[in-house]
């Protein structure tokens, strides 16, 4: 029987192991930078279509159209963006808002009227919530009856929100989230009045 050595044993494992650990960080970072361009162009877009969205506008299927509608229609400023319309006047104005959710932070382009009174709308950019639950926060029925709505807001049961003003549906199921999903509406509304007294 032959006895093994100490190299064989100690020595020969932790060089084949950090020799593979070197050549896999190598092949990762080489993939990370050679599509990094590519990476931030497609992050650049998803923040395009949101505030698009969130402004009430209709978002083309194509990339190259987002790209023109917003060059035509959004001036970015400092922490907001302003939203014109086909005249140049503006229409609404929007802003990224960020919040803790159950298992990490929300992240929503929020969108007012040109008045910064009511919602124009919201998309959310960001979130990790609960899979059929609280994640239904991305769902066009949660995010279109932000429409319209003024802050402070309410939320009631799923299905019961009146037409009231200040009132929108909870998701049944992720009462956390909902909570979470109100309060970074409500904040908002806050940031959007501070913002009509440094527009006015």
């Amino acid at each position: 029987m032959k006895e093994s050595s100490f190299y064989s044993e100690r020595i020969k494992p932790v060089v084949v192991t950090a020799v593979l650990t070197i050549i896999c960080i190598s092949l990762v970072s080489v993939l990370h930078l050679s599509t990094r361009e590519r990476v931030l162009a497609n992050e650049g877009l998803v923040l395009k279509r949101a505030v698009l969205y969130a402004a009430g506008i209709t978002v083309p299927e194509a990339n190259m159209e987002v790209n023109n509608l917003y060059e035509e229609l959004v001036v970015e400023k400092e922490g907001f963006f302003q939203i014109n319309n086909k005249s140049g006047q503006p229409q609404a104005y929007a802003f990224i808002q960020a919040g803790p959710g159950l298992w990490g932070e929300i992240e929503a382009v929020m969108a007012f009227d040109e008045s910064l009174s009511r919602f124009a709308g919201v998309d959310f950019i960001k979130q990790n919530e609960t899979p059929g639950l609280g994640a239904r926060i991305t769902e066009s029925w949660f995010k279109e009856q932000l429409r319209g709505k003024s802050a402070p807001l309410r939320m009631n049961p799923e299905g019961t929100a009146s037409a009231a003003p200040g009132e929108i549906d909870a998701i049944t199921g992720a009462s956390r989230t909902s909570d979470y999903a109100l309060d970074l509406f409500n904040r908002a509304g806050e940031r959007a009045a501070e913002l009509k007294g440094r527009i006015e």
